[in-house]
Protein backbone atom coordinates (compact mmCIF):
# COMPACT_ATOMS: atom_id res chain seq x y z
CA UNK A 1 0.00 0.00 0.00
CA UNK A 2 3.14 2.16 0.13
CA UNK A 3 2.85 4.60 -2.49
CA UNK A 4 5.75 5.62 -4.57
CA UNK A 5 5.64 9.55 -4.46
CA UNK A 6 7.08 11.87 -6.74
CA UNK A 7 7.27 15.72 -6.11
CA UNK A 8 9.53 17.19 -9.33
CA UNK A 9 12.04 19.50 -7.98
CA UNK A 10 12.11 18.47 -4.44
CA UNK A 11 14.65 16.89 -2.19
CA UNK A 12 13.46 13.85 -0.32
CA UNK A 13 10.76 14.15 2.15
CA UNK A 14 9.66 12.01 5.28
CA UNK A 15 5.72 12.81 4.86
CA UNK A 16 3.09 14.01 2.63
CA UNK A 17 -0.80 15.46 3.12
CA UNK A 18 -2.74 16.28 0.66
CA UNK A 19 -6.15 17.63 0.09
CA UNK A 20 -8.68 18.02 -2.39
CA UNK A 21 -12.52 19.10 -2.01
CA UNK A 22 -15.55 19.02 -4.29
CA UNK A 23 -16.37 22.82 -2.67
CA UNK A 24 -12.26 24.23 -3.22
CA UNK A 25 -11.41 25.91 -6.10
CA UNK A 26 -7.54 24.87 -5.22
CA UNK A 27 -5.97 21.62 -3.42
CA UNK A 28 -2.76 22.16 -0.94
CA UNK A 29 -0.30 19.57 0.03
CA UNK A 30 2.06 19.84 3.02
CA UNK A 31 5.29 18.07 3.01
CA UNK A 32 8.13 17.29 5.46
CA UNK A 33 11.46 17.82 3.38
CA UNK A 34 14.76 16.08 4.84
CA UNK A 35 17.15 18.55 4.93
CA UNK A 36 21.01 18.51 3.64
CA UNK A 37 23.33 21.05 3.60
CA UNK A 38 23.35 24.49 3.49
CA UNK A 39 20.73 26.67 2.49
CA UNK A 40 17.34 25.74 1.56
CA UNK A 41 16.90 23.85 -1.73
CA UNK A 42 13.08 24.73 -2.50
CA UNK A 43 11.93 28.50 -3.60
CA UNK A 44 8.51 30.55 -3.46
CA UNK A 45 6.42 29.87 -6.26
CA UNK A 46 8.31 27.16 -7.41
CA UNK A 47 6.55 24.96 -9.96
CA UNK A 48 6.05 21.32 -9.74
CA UNK A 49 4.02 18.42 -9.46
CA UNK A 50 3.02 15.91 -7.11
CA UNK A 51 2.71 12.13 -8.48
CA UNK A 52 1.58 8.68 -7.04
CA UNK A 53 2.95 6.48 -9.21
CA UNK A 54 1.93 7.05 -12.66
CA UNK A 55 -1.33 9.23 -11.24
CA UNK A 56 -1.18 13.25 -11.65
CA UNK A 57 -2.30 14.45 -8.08
CA UNK A 58 -1.56 17.87 -8.08
CA UNK A 59 0.45 20.70 -10.70
CA UNK A 60 1.14 24.04 -8.95
CA UNK A 61 3.72 26.26 -7.03
CA UNK A 62 5.01 26.59 -4.03
CA UNK A 63 3.51 28.31 -1.45
CA UNK A 64 5.26 28.61 2.16
CA UNK A 65 8.67 27.49 3.44
CA UNK A 66 9.61 27.03 6.93
CA UNK A 67 12.52 26.33 8.28
CA UNK A 68 14.07 25.64 12.29
CA UNK A 69 16.69 24.03 13.95
CA UNK A 70 18.75 23.70 17.53
CA UNK A 71 21.35 22.35 18.44
CA UNK A 72 20.54 18.91 17.68
CA UNK A 73 18.19 18.95 14.86
CA UNK A 74 16.85 20.50 11.71
CA UNK A 75 13.05 20.94 10.14
CA UNK A 76 12.23 22.58 6.75
CA UNK A 77 8.43 22.24 5.76
CA UNK A 78 6.78 23.58 2.97
CA UNK A 79 3.31 23.58 1.21
CA UNK A 80 1.96 23.49 -2.29
CA UNK A 81 -0.92 25.35 -3.93
CA UNK A 82 -2.51 24.53 -7.05
CA UNK A 83 -2.15 26.71 -10.01
CA UNK A 84 -5.52 27.76 -9.67
CA UNK A 85 -4.85 29.96 -6.93
CA UNK A 86 -4.26 32.39 -9.28
CA UNK A 87 -8.07 32.66 -10.44
CA UNK A 88 -8.65 32.65 -6.93
CA UNK A 89 -6.56 35.94 -5.67
CA UNK A 90 -5.92 37.59 -8.42
CA UNK A 91 -8.18 40.15 -10.37
CA UNK A 92 -9.43 39.31 -13.74
CA UNK A 93 -8.37 41.91 -16.61
CA UNK A 94 -11.12 42.25 -19.25
CA UNK A 95 -11.37 44.93 -21.88
CA UNK A 96 -14.65 45.84 -21.12
CA UNK A 97 -16.14 43.85 -18.10
CA UNK A 98 -19.39 42.49 -20.06
CA UNK A 99 -19.36 39.43 -21.49
CA UNK A 100 -22.81 38.79 -23.67
CA UNK A 101 -24.60 35.26 -24.55
CA UNK A 102 -21.97 32.75 -23.01
CA UNK A 103 -22.28 29.75 -20.94
CA UNK A 104 -20.67 29.88 -17.29
CA UNK A 105 -17.65 27.71 -18.50
CA UNK A 106 -17.21 30.13 -21.02
CA UNK A 107 -17.34 32.94 -19.32
CA UNK A 108 -14.54 31.58 -17.27
CA UNK A 109 -12.33 30.93 -20.17
CA UNK A 110 -13.09 34.68 -21.41
CA UNK A 111 -11.81 35.55 -17.65
CA UNK A 112 -9.05 33.35 -17.50
CA UNK A 113 -6.21 35.85 -18.82
CA UNK A 114 -3.36 34.06 -17.13
CA UNK A 115 -4.06 30.91 -19.14
CA UNK A 116 -4.83 28.60 -16.07
CA UNK A 117 -7.25 26.72 -18.01
CA UNK A 118 -11.17 25.65 -17.64
CA UNK A 119 -12.79 22.27 -17.52
CA UNK A 120 -16.76 21.43 -17.91
CA UNK A 121 -19.27 18.41 -17.49
CA UNK A 122 -21.24 20.55 -20.68
CA UNK A 123 -24.55 21.23 -18.82
CA UNK A 124 -24.02 24.86 -18.27
CA UNK A 125 -26.91 27.49 -19.91
CA UNK A 126 -25.90 30.52 -21.65
CA UNK A 127 -26.10 33.47 -19.28
CA UNK A 128 -27.67 36.76 -21.53
CA UNK A 129 -25.17 39.35 -19.43
CA UNK A 130 -22.32 39.01 -17.25
CA UNK A 131 -20.52 41.91 -15.44
CA UNK A 132 -16.99 41.18 -13.69
CA UNK A 133 -16.87 43.62 -10.97
CA UNK A 134 -13.90 45.97 -10.39
CA UNK A 135 -11.12 43.87 -8.42
CA UNK A 136 -13.06 40.14 -8.63
CA UNK A 137 -11.27 37.41 -9.66
CA UNK A 138 -12.06 34.71 -12.37
CA UNK A 139 -13.22 32.47 -9.24
CA UNK A 140 -15.10 35.10 -7.51
CA UNK A 141 -16.78 36.43 -10.35
CA UNK A 142 -18.03 32.57 -11.90
CA UNK A 143 -18.61 31.71 -8.09
CA UNK A 144 -21.65 33.81 -7.52
CA UNK A 145 -23.29 33.24 -10.57
CA UNK A 146 -22.88 29.17 -10.32
CA UNK A 147 -24.56 29.41 -6.87
CA UNK A 148 -27.62 29.79 -8.64
CA UNK A 149 -27.16 27.36 -11.13
CA UNK A 150 -26.24 24.13 -8.89
CA UNK A 151 -22.31 24.51 -10.05
CA UNK A 152 -19.68 23.12 -8.33
CA UNK A 153 -16.52 24.68 -8.88
CA UNK A 154 -13.06 22.62 -8.35
CA UNK A 155 -9.61 21.65 -9.37
CA UNK A 156 -8.24 19.36 -11.37
CA UNK A 157 -4.85 17.31 -11.12
CA UNK A 158 -3.56 19.22 -13.92
CA UNK A 159 -4.20 22.85 -12.10
CA UNK A 160 -7.12 24.05 -14.07
CA UNK A 161 -10.66 24.99 -12.68
CA UNK A 162 -13.72 22.42 -13.20
CA UNK A 163 -17.57 23.33 -13.56
CA UNK A 164 -19.30 20.13 -12.43
CA UNK A 165 -22.77 19.75 -11.97
CA UNK A 166 -23.05 15.86 -11.47
CA UNK A 167 -20.76 13.32 -9.46
CA UNK A 168 -17.67 12.53 -12.27
CA UNK A 169 -17.98 8.68 -11.44
CA UNK A 170 -18.53 6.07 -8.97
CA UNK A 171 -15.85 4.16 -7.28
CA UNK A 172 -15.45 0.63 -7.99
CA UNK A 173 -15.42 -0.67 -4.37
CA UNK A 174 -16.74 0.82 -1.57
CA UNK A 175 -16.07 1.90 2.02
CA UNK A 176 -16.98 -1.02 4.57
CA UNK A 177 -16.47 -1.63 8.19
CA UNK A 178 -14.47 -4.49 9.20
CA UNK A 179 -13.02 -4.52 5.68
CA UNK A 180 -11.10 -1.54 4.85
CA UNK A 181 -12.70 1.24 7.20
CA UNK A 182 -9.99 2.20 9.74
CA UNK A 183 -12.21 4.80 11.87
CA UNK A 184 -15.37 6.25 11.02
CA UNK A 185 -17.48 9.05 12.56
CA UNK A 186 -20.32 11.94 12.09
CA UNK A 187 -20.65 15.39 12.17
CA UNK A 188 -23.86 16.59 12.69
CA UNK A 189 -24.49 20.74 12.77
CA UNK A 190 -27.16 23.24 12.23
CA UNK A 191 -24.91 25.62 11.63
CA UNK A 192 -26.19 27.02 8.31
CA UNK A 193 -28.83 25.21 8.24
CA UNK A 194 -32.42 26.73 7.59
CA UNK A 195 -36.15 25.66 7.45
CA UNK A 196 -37.04 27.84 4.32
CA UNK A 197 -34.73 29.86 1.88
CA UNK A 198 -36.78 32.15 -0.41
CA UNK A 199 -34.99 33.84 -3.46
CA UNK A 200 -36.43 36.93 -4.62
CA UNK A 201 -35.30 38.76 -7.81
CA UNK A 202 -36.28 40.30 -11.16
CA UNK A 203 -36.10 39.49 -15.07
CA UNK A 204 -34.77 42.66 -17.45
CA UNK A 205 -37.66 41.67 -19.84
CA UNK A 206 -41.59 41.90 -18.63
CA UNK A 207 -43.80 43.81 -16.46
CA UNK A 208 -45.63 41.22 -14.91
CA UNK A 209 -45.38 40.03 -11.40
CA UNK A 210 -43.82 36.96 -12.49
CA UNK A 211 -40.91 39.33 -14.04
CA UNK A 212 -40.76 41.98 -11.48
CA UNK A 213 -41.56 40.40 -8.17
CA UNK A 214 -41.21 36.56 -8.41
CA UNK A 215 -40.12 34.56 -5.49
CA UNK A 216 -38.61 30.90 -5.17
CA UNK A 217 -38.91 28.83 -1.58
CA UNK A 218 -37.23 25.72 -1.03
CA UNK A 219 -37.60 24.06 2.49
CA UNK A 220 -35.76 22.17 4.75
CA UNK A 221 -37.91 19.66 6.80
CA UNK A 222 -34.75 18.55 8.53
CA UNK A 223 -34.59 22.01 10.16
CA UNK A 224 -37.80 21.91 13.47
CA UNK A 225 -37.99 25.33 13.99
CA UNK A 226 -38.66 28.72 11.92
CA UNK A 227 -34.98 29.61 10.29
CA UNK A 228 -35.85 31.94 7.51
CA UNK A 229 -33.22 32.81 5.02
CA UNK A 230 -34.03 35.56 2.01
CA UNK A 231 -31.64 35.76 -0.67
CA UNK A 232 -31.13 38.47 -3.80
CA UNK A 233 -30.87 36.38 -7.23
CA UNK A 234 -27.63 36.98 -8.92
CA UNK A 235 -28.04 38.11 -12.41
CA UNK A 236 -31.32 37.25 -14.88
CA UNK A 237 -33.94 36.31 -13.22
CA UNK A 238 -36.34 32.94 -14.81
CA UNK A 239 -38.17 30.19 -12.89
CA UNK A 240 -35.68 27.47 -13.19
CA UNK A 241 -32.60 29.20 -12.31
CA UNK A 242 -34.82 30.87 -9.27
CA UNK A 243 -35.84 27.21 -8.51
CA UNK A 244 -32.25 26.23 -8.45
CA UNK A 245 -30.79 28.45 -6.24
CA UNK A 246 -33.27 28.08 -3.60
CA UNK A 247 -32.67 24.27 -4.06
CA UNK A 248 -29.08 24.36 -4.24
CA UNK A 249 -28.69 27.03 -0.83
CA UNK A 250 -30.96 24.32 1.02
CA UNK A 251 -29.14 21.16 -0.03
CA UNK A 252 -25.97 22.53 0.39
CA UNK A 253 -26.64 23.81 4.19
CA UNK A 254 -27.99 20.47 4.62
CA UNK A 255 -24.86 18.23 2.98
CA UNK A 256 -22.54 20.43 5.27
CA UNK A 257 -24.46 20.18 8.19
CA UNK A 258 -24.30 15.92 7.80
CA UNK A 259 -20.76 14.93 6.98
CA UNK A 260 -19.41 11.37 7.76
CA UNK A 261 -15.15 11.39 7.72
CA UNK A 262 -13.73 8.08 7.26
CA UNK A 263 -10.49 6.88 7.48
CA UNK A 264 -8.89 3.82 5.18
CA UNK A 265 -5.89 1.86 4.75
CA UNK A 266 -4.41 3.28 1.45
CA UNK A 267 -4.95 5.73 -1.20
CA UNK A 268 -7.15 3.67 -3.82
CA UNK A 269 -9.95 1.37 -4.41
CA UNK A 270 -9.78 -1.96 -5.58
CA UNK A 271 -9.47 -0.94 -8.82
CA UNK A 272 -6.34 1.68 -8.80
CA UNK A 273 -8.11 4.81 -8.20
CA UNK A 274 -7.47 6.97 -6.17
CA UNK A 275 -10.41 8.03 -3.84
CA UNK A 276 -11.48 11.49 -5.29
CA UNK A 277 -13.68 14.62 -4.88
CA UNK A 278 -17.09 14.25 -6.26
CA UNK A 279 -17.05 10.82 -7.01
CA UNK A 280 -19.64 8.62 -5.73
CA UNK A 281 -18.53 5.46 -3.25
CA UNK A 282 -20.96 3.07 -1.47
CA UNK A 283 -20.42 2.67 2.28
CA UNK A 284 -21.43 0.12 4.51
CA UNK A 285 -21.36 1.23 8.18
CA UNK A 286 -23.94 0.41 10.62
CA UNK A 287 -22.57 1.79 13.77
CA UNK A 288 -22.75 5.39 12.25
CA UNK A 289 -25.78 4.81 10.33
CA UNK A 290 -24.44 4.71 6.57
CA UNK A 291 -25.62 2.09 3.91
CA UNK A 292 -25.58 3.10 0.63
CA UNK A 293 -24.17 5.39 -2.17
CA UNK A 294 -22.43 8.54 -0.77
CA UNK A 295 -20.70 11.50 -2.37
CA UNK A 296 -16.94 12.60 -1.69
CA UNK A 297 -17.07 15.98 -0.39
CA UNK A 298 -13.23 15.64 0.75
CA UNK A 299 -9.95 13.56 0.37
CA UNK A 300 -6.75 14.11 2.92
CA UNK A 301 -4.14 11.58 1.59
CA UNK A 302 -1.23 11.23 3.89
CA UNK A 303 1.72 8.99 3.71
CA UNK A 304 4.86 8.97 6.47
CA UNK A 305 7.39 6.22 6.90
CA UNK A 306 6.27 5.67 10.70
CA UNK A 307 2.51 6.00 9.77
CA UNK A 308 2.24 4.37 6.50
CA UNK A 309 -0.65 5.46 3.98
CA UNK A 310 -4.60 6.01 4.80
CA UNK A 311 -6.98 8.45 3.21
CA UNK A 312 -9.18 10.43 5.47
CA UNK A 313 -12.75 10.59 3.03
CA UNK A 314 -15.64 12.58 3.92
CA UNK A 315 -18.47 11.54 2.76
CA UNK A 316 -21.93 13.15 2.50
CA UNK A 317 -25.61 12.72 0.71
CA UNK A 318 -25.14 12.91 -2.94
CA UNK A 319 -27.95 15.07 -3.47
CA UNK A 320 -26.44 17.83 -1.50
CA UNK A 321 -23.72 18.69 -4.23
CA UNK A 322 -25.91 17.58 -7.09
CA UNK A 323 -26.35 13.86 -7.50
CA UNK A 324 -29.45 11.58 -7.10
CA UNK A 325 -30.99 9.84 -4.19
CA UNK A 326 -28.92 7.26 -3.12
CA UNK A 327 -31.82 5.28 -2.64
CA UNK A 328 -29.77 3.07 0.54
CA UNK A 329 -30.61 2.76 4.15
CA UNK A 330 -28.60 5.38 5.23
CA UNK A 331 -29.70 6.92 8.52
CA UNK A 332 -32.17 10.20 7.52
CA UNK A 333 -30.34 12.31 9.77
CA UNK A 334 -27.72 12.41 6.60
CA UNK A 335 -30.73 12.70 3.80
CA UNK A 336 -30.31 15.80 1.53
CA UNK A 337 -33.72 17.65 0.74
CA UNK A 338 -35.67 16.84 -2.12
CA UNK A 339 -36.06 18.83 -5.28
CA UNK A 340 -39.79 18.78 -5.19
CA UNK A 341 -39.67 20.88 -1.88
CA UNK A 342 -39.18 23.68 -3.79
CA UNK A 343 -42.13 26.33 -4.98
CA UNK A 344 -42.50 29.09 -7.11
CA UNK A 345 -44.96 32.25 -6.88
CA UNK A 346 -45.42 35.83 -7.69
CA UNK A 347 -45.11 38.24 -4.43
Amino acid sequence: MFEKIKIEGFPPFKSISITMSAEDAVRTAEVDLVPEGDGIPVEIDQETRIWAGKDLLLTGYVRDINTSHDADSRSLSVSIVSRTIDAVECSADHPTGEILNKSLADIARELDDSGIGVEDDGDLPVEPRHTLRVGESLFYSVERRARGRGVLIHDTPKGKLKLATKPEGTHRSGLTRGINIKKAGSHLTGRNRYSEVRVRGQSSEGVSNQQLRAEARARDKGVSRKRLLILLHEGETTTDRMRTRASWHIKRGAGNGTTAPITVSGWRDTAGKIWSPNWLVPVDDSWIGINGMMLIKTVKLYQSEDDGTTASIEVCDPRALGGDNPRGKTAKVYSAPLAKDVEFEEQ
